[in-house]
C-alpha cells in the first residue's frame, strides 16, 4: 500500500470514529435532557395536587367561615328599600 492510501485509510477511520463518538454524546446528552423533563412534570404534578388540596381546605373553611357568620343585613328596616342606588 502507498503511503497516500494509507494515510486516505486513517483519515477517514479517525473521521468515521469521530462521528461515532459525536453523535453517541449528542444522544447520550438528549437522553438526560429529556429525562429530565421527566423529573420537572413528576415535581409540577406534586405541586399542583398540593395546590389544589390547599385551595380546597381554604374553600372549607371559608365555607365554615361564612356559615358562621351571623346575617350582618338589618331585618324590616324600610328607609333602605325606598332608596334608590345613586
Amino acid at each position: 500500500m502507498s503511503r497516500m492510501a494509507k494515510l486516505t485509510f486513517a483519515g477517514s477511520c479517525l473521521f468515521t470514529v469521530s462521528t461515532i463518538w459525536f453523535v453517541h454524546n449528542i444522544q447520550v446528552t438528549e437522553r438526560e435532557n429529556m429525562y429530565q423533563g421527566v423529573l420537572r412534570d413528576e415535581e409540577r404534578k406534586k405541586k399542583r395536587e398540593k395546590n389544589l388540596r390547599e385551595f380546597e381546605e381554604t374553600r372549607a373553611l371559608h365555607a365554615t367561615l361564612i356559615g358562621d357568620q351571623p346575617d350582618l343585613k338589618p331585618q324590616g328596616n324600610s328607609e333602605d328599600e325606598g332608596r334608590k342606588p345613586q
